[in-house]
């Protein structure tokens, strides 16, 4: 139920997803390891207590005090595989936001009739397969809807969540598990408990004719994206027989005929507190807490789940080859799938190992290594573990463009015997034990990391310390241990898959004529809401970063700071390089980061260099963004200086090659020509268009095909290492004494060689003189993109951006938003959609206008209707007292949940100071908005927003008269590729 958003420039995104997909890089989780001294620092932020309660209902509690915030979350062990292909268990994960018999309604005994009516027809309808049959009931359906809406009180549930202290609320389904989970303000845990207890004791399937519609704008969503089709595709045919094969989401007929009967068995069946648990991580006491776990959660109805039936996948025989389509040209790939051991099971251990030894992070296996020499583009190897069976796939990129597939899997499978006949030394294998090690203490040491881990342990493993065990074994692996299970899976019996040009057929699902569901009852409380207030808490009190005490900053140079933080947890240290100077001051530094990721130096091959980091433990990764250039560090203490000497070879003597230049310059060709495959893509770079006109990113600071062309590797490697003579910020958290880390970067980074300032990344936003309506024409889509941007005043100090900021939240910002509640909870006219103020730097640009951004994906035959309701409301905002309190609150939530852990407070400080901030402004701000009234949100939408031009987007499927139509919201551009991106 979460909508992402993309970095800058997306041009190699479709490409690096065909890469991926027919490899097999996709739902994959991989652990990583070391066999360097490990001595992580004994910690209670790493203890999970378990409890029982008297229901049966498991418990587990991590307490972690070093942010001010706890994550909560709900496990029920049900997920798509109990209810294989209908979509069921995720119906679920949309229904439990819509309320209970106490939340959410006015009067739930006169709202039952009306809901039980609906159900009944849901059950006839189901059976109903004549088609004006099926749409009078649909009709009737929607008069029952109407009528029971009365009394629904829309978004309570999450309002409360805002109104105690929530941020991040969301849920979640798997095949083997559904999950209701966000981040909460630590004192309000009593409510906390209330809320997400009794969601689950009496959920009630209110308002759900809307939802189905919602599920259905999911199901368009999957079904444009490039990558979905294929993985369904993919899993069909490697879990044929089982209940993976099948997507969580379901298939297009069953949702069109879901029966609430069968919910409600559905429900009493599995939601039970045997079949649960409960997840707390964060700033709770573990010593008190029980009592309020069992006068809340201890209220859910005891019982356990049936047992599953597992059901075995049909054998591979090793002559069976499928096709699976991708828009993607000249690309060609191939891969073998065999069966894999499941997941947790003490072989997938051995197995992630196995493939590591093919292919790894740092590209030193021996699929990686033929890349490096230019035998192929590329390969992976990885494992697809699921609780009930596993998959393995090996697969391979051939060079581009007349390499054969069948000479790549020749290769391929030589590479495999190799590995099955024990190819390899001892001691690579350690290297990746102790990389693995490394990333295995780090994700621990992550509160936000740790919460999701116990959520995936409790639903794979029997404990935590089960989990716990897993460095211990990893420990144990041996040469043998990986030979034997490599000769166990990876055998004559498999599966072929070859990338096939082309797209998949897509279901249509239209529009039923569904009259809006309008509940009437949006500023009411219910008691249950009212009952709440009643308990006692205290304000929340934001926590700041101290600048001089929690992070300590060393001028390098004229231009060069360090800034150091105290990693109280382990002894990993990370190191930020970020040297100000990015693609906006030197566009072709996007192309340098990928090129410069294929090579080695004038000593170390790439696959030499790779190994040479890994024999010590550490990671290093590059990329580029606007205006910065990071070079990020991860690695042992003790091999610190060892890392920076690395570090100063490569930046020394990175060796270009023609070949790897040539693959760079073909890839990206590629990459443009698919570019329009991803809708996604499209959009991002329609609504750069809109915001900065000619400064757009995939514009003037992306390098055309021509510039590519004749782009040389000395010239890239130079413009990589120009990189040290710009202002630089690093960031170094650790243990090592800060004066020897500054020795250490004085010798090997020569930080007093920066002499040239950050070039001003800032771009303004553009003014809209009339309103436009720009057109990008998808014609096999099936769900439309719409965005608007509006040009927003300057806001130069906190008490003007303080309006600003809760307008922005109450208009689009989340859940509880008017765009969020009017178009999609109330008319299911959208899957996502929301808004968001774009700031200017406060102090270093406080004279620029600011900008307000919207989103939304609809279905196509549903544009209008959307697009009529979101002018509506820009048009003429209703005012509602109580969604703009509860935008001020959710404000303060995040500011408060967002706390950085210890590994980002260098980062953090950093940015601020380049910023030209001298403390955390945080609380500032805070009071700010605490200062919001309704009315001064209302007079900044009546004398910013209303009277402003807009200018729309829209990239989809329009016919002529579609066209036409939308001269009435501005006049309409129809934009190409061209217009959009370089090329």
């Amino acid at each position: 139920m979460t909508i992402t958003k993309r970095h800058n420039n997306g041009k190699k995104t479709t490409l690096l997803a065909a890469a991926l997909i027919i490899t097999g890089n996709v739902l994959s989780s991989t652990t990583e390891t070391t066999d360097l001294q490990f001595n992580p620092q004994t910690s209670s932020a790493l203890e999970v207590k378990e409890l029982k309660l008297t229901n049966g209902m498991t418990v587990w509690l991590n307490e972690d005090h070093s942010q001010p915030k706890v994550f909560g979350a709900v496990v029920v062990k049900v997920g798509s595989n109990d209810c294989p292909n209908t979509g069921m268990a995720h119906y679920f994960e949309h229904i439990l936001f819509k309320g209970t018999d106490k939340i959410g309604t006015t009067d739930y005994k006169a709202e039952k009739p009306w809901l039980d009516s609906i159900s009944a027809q849901y059950d006839i309808l189901s059976r109903t397969n004549d088609n004006t049959e099926r749409i009078k009931i649909q009709k009737h359906i929607n008069e029952l809807s109407i009528k029971a809406s009365e009394y629904a009180i829309p978004n309570e549930f999450s309002n409360l969540i805002a109104k105690y202290g929530g941020s991040g609320l969301n849920a979640g389904t798997s095949y083997d598990h559904t999950f209701y989970y966000n981040t909460f303000v630590p004192q309000f845990i009593e409510q906390w408990c209330k809320l997400n207890s009794e969601r689950l004791i009496s959920p009630v399937f209110r308002l759900f004719q809307g939802e189905l519609e919602t599920v259905y704008e999911e199901k368009n969503m999957y079904s444009d994206n490039v990558v979905m089709p294929v993985i369904e595709k993919f899993m069909s045919a490697v879990y044929s027989g089982t209940p993976y094969e099948y997507p969580i989401i379901g298939s297009t007929d069953n949702l069109k005929n879901p029966k609430l009967s069968e919910m409600q068995e559905f429900y009493d069946k599995y939601y039970v507190a045997g079949n649960m648990g409960l997840i707390l991580c964060g700033d709770i006491d573990t010593k008190t807490i029980k009592p309020l776990l069992e006068k809340t959660f201890g209220h859910i109805k005891p019982g356990n789940a049936p047992q599953r039936q597992t059901a075995e996948p049909k054998p591979f025989d090793g002559k069976t080859t499928i096709g699976l389509k991708l828009p993607i040209p000249i690309i060609k790939a191939t891969g073998l799938c065999y069966r894999g051991p499941k997941a947790m099971d003490k072989d997938d251990v051995v197995m992630t190992f196995a493939l590591q030894l093919l292919a790894n992070e740092q590209e030193t296996g021996m699929l990686d290594s033929l890349a490096d020499a230019g035998k192929w583009l590329g390969a992976t190897a990885m494992a697809m573990p699921q609780k009930d069976a596993g998959a393995v796939i090996l697969g391979v990129i051939p060079n581009i463009p007349f390499g054969s597939k069948k000479k790549a899997e020749r290769l391929l499978l030589k590479q495999i015997e190799r590995l099955k006949n024990g190819d390899f030394s001892e001691t690579t294998l350690n290297h990746l034990k102790m990389e693995s090690i490394r990333n295995f203490h780090t994700n621990l040491e992550n509160m936000n990391k740790r919460a999701n881990m116990m959520v995936s342990v409790f639903t794979q493993l029997d404990t935590w310390n089960d989990y716990l065990a897993l460095e211990e074994q990893i420990n144990r692996i041996t040469k043998e241990d990986i030979v034997r299970v490599a000769r166990k899976y990876i055998n004559d019996n498999y599966i072929r898959m070859v990338k096939k040009f082309g797209i998949y057929s897509k279901d249509r699902l239209t529009q039923p004529g569904y009259k809006p569901v309008k509940p009437k009852n949006t500023d009411v409380e219910s008691e249950y809401a009212k009952a709440l207030d009643s308990i006692p808490v205290k304000p929340i009190e934001i926590r700041t970063i101290d600048f001089q005490k929690d992070v300590n900053r060393i001028e390098l140079g004229p231009l060069a700071t360090l800034y150091t933080a105290h990693n109280p947890m382990n002894n990993i240290f990370t190191m930020n390089i970020k040297y100000r100077c990015g693609t906006i001051d030197k566009p072709i530094l996007e192309t340098a980061e990928s090129f410069i990721k294929t090579l080695g130096t004038d000593s170390l091959s790439k696959t030499e260099f790779g190994k040479s980091l890994q024999k010590i433990g550490t990671t290093m990764e590059q990329y580029a963004g606007n205006g910065t250039f990071t070079i990020s560090l991860s690695g042992f203490e003790s091999q610190l200086e060892n890392t920076l000497k690395l570090l100063r070879h490569f930046m020394n003597n990175v060796k270009p090659e023609k070949k790897k230049l040539d693959d760079e310059k073909k890839s990206y060709k590629i990459a443009i020509k698919s570019f329009d495959k991803d809708y996604t893509n499209v959009a991002d770079a329609m609504m750069e268009k809109v915001m900065f006109g000619n400064e757009s990113s995939y514009l003037k600071y992306s390098p055309t095909s021509s510039e590519i062309n004749n782009l040389t590797g000395e010239k890239l490697i130079n413009t990589y290492k120009e990189l040290q003579n710009y202002e630089c910020d690093i960031t170094y958290t650790g243990r090592t004494e800060d004066s020897t880390v500054e020795r250490l970067i004085r010798k090997y980074l020569n930080p007093g060689k920066a002499m040239n300032r950050h070039k001003d990344t800032f771009r303004k936003y553009i003014s809209v003189d009339k309103p436009t309506v720009y057109v990008y024409l998808t014609p096999k889509a099936r769900q439309n993109i719409i965005g608007t941007y509006t040009q927003l005043p300057k806001a130069d100090t906190w008490d003007k951006r303080a309006p600003m900021i809760i307008w922005g939240n109450y208009f689009g910002k989340d859940m509880s938003s008017l765009m969020f509640q009017e178009i999609r909870e109330i008319r299911s006219y959208a899957y996502y959609a929301g808004g968001e103020v774009q700031l200017t730097p406060k102090n270093t640009h406080p004279q620029e206008h600011t900008a307000f951004i919207t989103k939304m994906g609809t279905q196509a035959d549903k544009t209008f209707a959307a697009l009529s309701v979101l002018d509506s409301l820009m048009n003429n905002m209703p005012v509602k007292e109580k969604q703009i309190e509860i935008a001020k609150q959710s404000y303060l939530n995040n500011m408060n949940n967002n706390y950085p852990s210890f590994r980002g407070k260098a980062d953090y400080v950093a940015e601020d100071i380049f910023k030209g901030y001298k403390y955390d402004t945080n609380k500032e701000f805070a009071e700010s908005i605490r200062k919001v009234s309704t009315d001064d949100v209302y007079n900044f939408y009546v004398n910013n927003v209303k009277p402003a031009n807009r200018a729309i987007f829209i990239v989809g499927k329009l016919n002529k008269e579609d066209i036409e139509k939308l001269k009435n919201y501005g006049e309409v551009k129809i934009l190409t590729k061209k217009d959009i991106i370089n090329m």
